[in-house]
């Protein structure tokens, strides 16, 4: 079902975001906040019962949360510098509030005094312990000085981390090149300079095409150096700190390690059961990677000569764009049948049919004049709004610079009344050009708004009571959220889709003689899915295990018999598992935003929700030939988006498959088993 382009109004529970907002009514936000949180939790920790302990500080939770998105988003998506860091400063300031909330000694001995066990249903009883948890892991069971000091740590850390994040998200780094160093790549979509020079950027709309299609090697070799180097002479020295501190932190709170802290929690519980995942996957992944490199080489050769030197981290996105051409992928070819105006609305088409839902496009309030705002209502039944979701696709300056959905509002009830979650899927998609050409979308482009759309489902179809059980991640500042390792699970499993035959003649419509995309092209793109997979995996692992690594204690850390620095051995172990040289004088990492965005030691939480989500969508493989089975959706919808975290993550999976989940499906896609 084709969503309406035509507006409706929007709801009354809609929320109201606007772009007028000044540095000086987000500090007034933020301080209005901050009273009325503090009067509730002053309240608690005098409360002798469940609801004037507990369900007090989950209201109140709530109810902060609810309103944070107004002083937090400004800095994800303002035009004014000023505006974002203002809001930088709020969100600062409300993280640490809410942080300070498991601190509050007299409020965690008032519900130590009532108990977990005196909430009136399960799902009440699940965030009471969910609370009692994070008082510990925050230091109320310290004694008063100690706790000061890790508040204090804590403090440091919020900032450096916001830091390292703005300094990315503003920096406006570009690389000029002639038109005949940018030969193979459409110049076109580049501003010139005084010169004539055009100016290639670092976000990945700009500097892809680059990497993929530019003939000359030392041209790709510039891009790939100022990536590389992206901010590190700024966000090294802040990310050293980080760790240095993350470690401190739980050894005060008696961890072993920041990474020992992080998973106690998470589906994989340990450090070292996520490192055996990861070098369990290794192994397998090392056979597929000889030959990917094997393959990628001989492309090289063929196209350089004989003397034109190893695989460099340059051309791996220029020979891997090759070698699918060899198997019938014409990237440039395919590009040309994914308008982004036609893919957006059969992405958000297919999410209806599948989940038995409808979208609506509503006239709220929104922040930029290209951000579009959509409820989403039950298809059949009372339609009843479950909630709302924002699309702002196209790279601003000063906005955020990569992929993600941002949550706006948690699903929670607080005195008789439900507030549905919203939450807004954040891109930097091609844009059209000044000419009137739709923006074209790399298959990576549609593959990625497809993922991402399914985070905006499980965000939006939340029904959680209380708002600790709701969709979130760390880029807030509230608490909430399901296990970090099975965040992605949700939505890598919907992401199998776009590579469906049937769901790819649906998204695909040539931009000019409106085909969808030829039959041969199809089956060629489906099956390429696994092409060069043994580099991926190799180079992901790499990064999660130097992820792990570094989060596992103070250094030096030792890699094959040698021991490195933080720096050194990041470089040593992708170098050698990937088998591809790193880039001299680079630390990717300052320009790595995950590790600062609340995935520390849990990078290796993709690979491990992908692995299970391949398993969830073995179940819809088995309806083949038509894998889109609107009765198994429902009960996808029911059972692992709905329930959020007030159900641990083995219960869900579980409670789907009917059956305990196995790595086997995974383990055959990657053709290791």
């Amino acid at each position: 079902m084709r969503v309406a382009d035509a507006l409706a109004p929007a709801p009354s529970s809609t929320p109201t975001f606007t772009d007028r907002v000044t540095p000086s009514e987000i500090s007034s936000m933020t301080q209005r906040i901050a009273r009325a949180y503090e009067n509730a939790l002053s309240e608690a920790s005098t409360g002798t019962t469940w609801a004037t302990t507990f369900g007090k500080t989950l209201d109140a939770l709530g109810r902060a949360s609810e309103a944070s998105a107004s002083v937090t988003l400004p800095s994800m998506t303002h035009g004014d510098k000023a505006t974002r860091e203002a809001s930088t400063r709020g969100k600062d300031a409300l993280k640490a509030m809410f942080d300070g909330t498991f601190a509050r000694r007299e409020v965690y001995q008032a519900m130590a005094r009532v108990g977990a066990d005196s909430a009136p249903n399960a799902e009440a009883r699940r965030a009471s312990e969910y609370l009692m948890r994070e008082f510990e892991r925050n230091g109320a069971a310290l004694d008063e000085a100690s706790q000061k000091v890790l508040m204090q740590k804590l403090g440091e850390l919020e900032e450096l981390c916001s830091s390292f994040c703005a300094a990315i998200n503003e920096d406006t780094t570009k690389v000029a090149y002639t038109e005949e160093e940018l030969e193979g790549v459409d110049v076109t979509a580049y501003d010139e300079d005084e010169q004539g020079a055009r100016l290639v950027g670092l976000i990945a709309p700009d500097m892809m095409p680059v990497m993929q299609f530019a003939k000359r090697s030392e041209s790709r070799k510039r891009m790939a150096e100022a990536k590389a180097r992206q901010c590190q002479d700024v966000n090294t020295d802040r990310f050293l700190r980080v760790v240095e501190l993350r470690n401190e932190c739980a050894r005060m709170l008696g961890y072993k390690s920041h990474a020992e802290y992080m998973l106690k929690p998470k589906m994989a519980r340990t450090p070292e059961r996520a490192e055996q995942f990861l070098r369990d996957l290794l192994v397998k992944a090392r056979g597929k990677l000889d030959g990917d490199l094997k393959d990628l080489q001989q492309l090289k050769d063929e196209e350089e000569g004989p003397d034109a030197g190893p695989i460099q981290s340059w051309d791996v996105a220029y020979y891997s764009t090759k070698f699918k051409a060899t198997l019938g992928v014409d990237e440039a070819k395919i590009r040309e049948y994914f308008p982004l105006e036609h893919v957006k609305q059969e992405i958000l088409s297919t999410y209806q049919s599948l989940l038995g839902l409808t979208f609506t496009r509503v006239d709220a309030e929104v922040w930029h004049e290209d951000v579009e705002c959509y409820s989403v209502r039950e298809a059949d039944g009372e339609q009843n709004v479950l909630g709302f979701f924002y699309l702002d696709l196209f790279p601003r300056p000063g906005k955020y610079t990569h992929q993600c959905v941002y949550p706006l509002r948690p699903a929670f009830a607080a005195d008789g009344e439900f507030t549905p979650a919203a939450c807004v899927n954040i891109g930097n998609l091609s844009k059209p050009s000044a000419d009137g050409k739709p923006a074209l979308l790399r298959f990576r482009e549609v593959e990625t708004f497809f993922h991402e759309f399914g985070h905006v489902m499980h965000c939006v179809l939340s029904k959680s009571q209380h708002s600790v059980h709701a969709w979130a991640w760390s880029a807030v500042p509230w608490p909430g959220g399901v296990e970090q390792d099975f965040l992605e699970v949700p939505s890598m499993m919907l992401e199998n889709f776009v590579w469906q035959p049937e769901v790819l003649v649906r998204l695909s419509k040539h931009y000019s003689t409106g085909e969808s995309l030829p039959k041969e092209d199809i089956d060629a793109l489906s099956a390429s899915r696994g092409a060069l997979e043994g580099y991926a995996r190799s180079r992901f692992i790499s990064m999660a295990l130097f992820d792990l690594a570094v989060h596992g204690g103070p250094g030096p850390y030792e890699f094959e018999g040698q021991k490195y620095d933080s720096i050194d051995v990041y470089n040593r172990i992708t170098a050698s598992l990937s088998k591809i040289p790193s880039i001299d004088g680079a630390f990717p990492v300052a320009s790595w935003f995950h590790l600062m965005m609340g995935y520390s030691a849990g990078y290796y939480g993709y690979l491990w929700s992908e692995a299970f989500a391949a398993d969830l969508f073995s179940e819809f493989e088995a309806k083949r030939p038509s894998v889109c089975d609107p009765a198994l959706g429902r009960k996808y919808k029911d059972m692992i988006l709905a329930p959020c975290a007030t159900v641990a993550g083995d219960d869900m999976l579980s409670n789907f498959l009917g059956r305990e989940a196995s790595l086997n499906p995974f383990l055959k896609r990657m053709g290791v088993l």
